[in-house]
């Protein structure tokens, strides 16, 4: 029998089922279906309320990656709306000699969510207005400050206090906020009015001249020209054989590339620490040129066989940028500190309009019975967490209680100097603070799962 860890980790309906990093933003997705919306309503509507729950690790200046199949597809679609390099960042950051910080005004990217959230809704049933109001509604009540929002609100203190000495909502100069404390968030509700009404416009007029605005105080130089919808990248995700069958992955610039690169024409059992090690030395040189081409993640299936795992992302590690534009409750993401190469002419440099390299991806595979999707939140850690776990699930039928024993089991991830740290050795047991999720379709049945290290839920109707 799997252990009551794997067991608790994995839900199983036969009408739909959500997997969020959020418990609340999970429930939220489900009642999207409940509502008669599809894998891809309950996704957007979890995607949201997560913007709302999660402040430090999403939200509508973010980006967004996703991995998809519909019903009868015969392989799975890469969707990345991710937005490119500010006009004027690579000037810049020549005028500074190259040295351009991770966070700051410099830092800012030009967001992708709304793009990506409007194109996820258009493949739902229920509409963006209906998929937004929850999410609303959370922040004009109020989301309660969960452990995990307290932890990393604690490691961004020193990064807020910097760019808002005054405090702001989500690290008040009266003191941090404490856990079960309710969070108002009028400002987040007011921007997702404007979302809910102008969709991947809602940068065009006043929400992206406050974010212009704010960036400019601190130095940047995003324009309201640079913030126009970003397009969104939709195409056949990019696939490799393994010795227990083909795995896909999202496409360039996500680190989707090198998930691919350490399974391809290997057993999952050659997979290893040093080799995933390598690859990822690789991808940061810039040398895995595609064929052809904070964080959290939510994942969604239904009975009709559309399956949806999403990554959306403020960069990392916590509140991207460390910019808040306060009237918004909105934190500005660092994608473009975090991404790019400062270098001149390396090939991940800030070229007007380039994406930079992200370590978001999403991968999936099939089993006997249909498709199994996944992805996790974590920088760097995404490989190396990702390879742990499929390794784990390749060679097995990839059965809903594999899924549950396979979350359950110790992962390895790697320092920053690129040392080999085990859960249960170098780290506390379940100390990794990966947040996978994963949906499984089947004739009959839809299954989702959530990693048990963080708050992340699966549930299903």
């Amino acid at each position: 029998m799997p252990s009551l860890i794997a067991r608790r980790s994995v839900a199983t309906g036969t009408l739909g089922a959500v997997a969020a990093g959020s418990r609340t933003a999970a429930g939220i997705g489900l009642a999207a279906l409940l509502e008669g919306g599809n894998a891809f309503d309950a996704v957007v509507a979890a995607c949201l309320a997560e913007t709302v729950a999660l402040p430090s690790k999403c939200g509508l200046a973010g980006d967004v990656v996703a991995l998809y199949v519909r019903a009868g597809d015969e392989a799975p679609t890469s969707m990345i709306s991710l937005g490119g390099a500010a006009a004027g960042l690579y000037e810049a950051a020549a005028a500074q000699g190259w040295k351009v910080p991770a966070t700051g005004g410099l830092s800012v990217g030009v967001p992708g969510a709304p793009a990506g959230y409007d194109r996820l809704a258009e493949i739902g049933r229920l509409g963006r207005k209906r998929l937004t109001a929850p999410a609303q509604a959370l922040a004009e009540r109020g989301m309660v400050w969960s452990p995990m929002s307290v932890l990393l609100a604690q490691e961004a203190r020193g990064l807020l206090g910097e760019y808002q000495p005054g405090g702001v909502v989500y690290a008040p100069a009266s003191g941090p906020l404490a856990a079960g404390s309710v969070l108002p968030l009028p400002g987040m509700a007011k921007l997702l009015a404007e979302y809910s009404d102008k969709g991947q416009e809602l940068f065009a007029e006043r929400v992206g001249e406050s974010v212009v605005r704010r960036v400019a105080e601190a130095g940047g130089v995003l324009t309201l020209g640079d913030l126009a919808p970003v397009k969104v990248d939709e195409a056949p995700a990019y696939g490799v054989e393994t010795a227990c069958g083909r795995l896909w992955a999202t496409n360039a610039p996500t680190y989707g590339r090198a998930l691919s690169e350490v399974f391809a024409k290997r057993h999952p059992a050659e997979v290893s620490p040093e080799l995933v090690r390598e690859v990822l030395a690789r991808q940061a040189r810039g040398e895995l040129v595609p064929t052809g081409e904070g964080t959290s993640t939510v994942a969604a299936v239904d009975l009709e066989g559309n399956a949806v795992v999403v990554v959306h992302s403020n960069s990392f590690p916590q509140f991207g940028s460390g910019l808040v534009v306060e009237e918004y409750d909105l934190v500005l993401s660092n994608r473009a500190g975090r991404g790019f190469a400062f270098e001149p002419g390396h090939p991940n440099a800030p070229m007007p309009g380039r994406r930079p390299l992200t370590t978001l991806h999403a991968w999936g595979t099939q089993h006997a019975d249909g498709w199994l999707l996944g992805a996790t939140p974590g920088g760097e850690q995404q490989v190396p967490w990702n390879a742990g776990l499929l390794s784990e699930l390749l060679p097995t039928a990839r059965t809903e209680g594999d899924l549950g024993e396979a979350l359950a089991r110790a992962r390895w991830q790697l320092s920053p100097s690129g040392e080999i740290r085990r859960e249960g050795v170098e780290i506390a047991e379940y100390g990794a603070r990966s947040s996978h999720v994963m949906v499984r379709t089947a004739p009959d049945r839809a299954t989702a799962a959530a990693d048990p290290r963080w708050d992340g839920e699966a549930i299903a109707v």
